[in-house]
């Protein structure tokens, strides 16, 4: 095999090896490596039925996300995962928001679960901006007032 052909393989594979590597680079800022996301809670304003404000939040989710599953009974909605939190399509960076309410449905939890990585070898975690806005678009919608 002549010199310059080997130099052109070693090369190649050194490059991409390199692109390959730098995909840390290009995590999103907002993306917290954890195995165990931070749920908001957000206590149901007064007087706030059940009813208006599970509707309220499912309105809130669909806006957004497509819903993988959803219970009225158990108080519970998953969203599908999106590959466009960011702006724009990133196949490398998925988030999706768990909703729970509390059993005496005074409170709602959310937590936003974000994967970086690719099929197969995702790094579990949050996503810090999505759980800020949902916690503040759900105070808006279903939330206490504060004093």
């Amino acid at each position: 095999m002549p010199k310059k052909k080997v130099l052109y393989i070693v090369t190649g594979l050194f490059l991409s090896l390199s692109l390959l590597s730098c995909g840390s680079l290009f995590r999103p800022a907002t993306f917290i490596q954890s195995m165990e996301p931070t749920w908001a809670v957000i206590e149901l304003r007064e007087g706030l039925a059940y009813e208006k404000a599970w509707a309220n939040v499912i309105d809130l989710l669909v806006k957004r996300f497509d819903l993988e599953m959803a219970s009225k009974d158990d108080g519970y909605a998953r969203t599908a995962w999106l590959y466009t939190w960011t702006g724009k399509l990133n196949e490398n960076y998925r988030v999706r928001v768990i909703v729970k309410f509390s059993a005496d449905k005074t409170a709602v939890h959310v937590k936003s679960d974000a994967e970086y990585g690719s099929p197969g070898d995702w790094s579990a975690g949050y996503d810090t901006k999505l759980l800020a806005t949902l916690k503040t678009d759900l105070m808006g919608s279903v939330g206490r007032m504060t004093r």
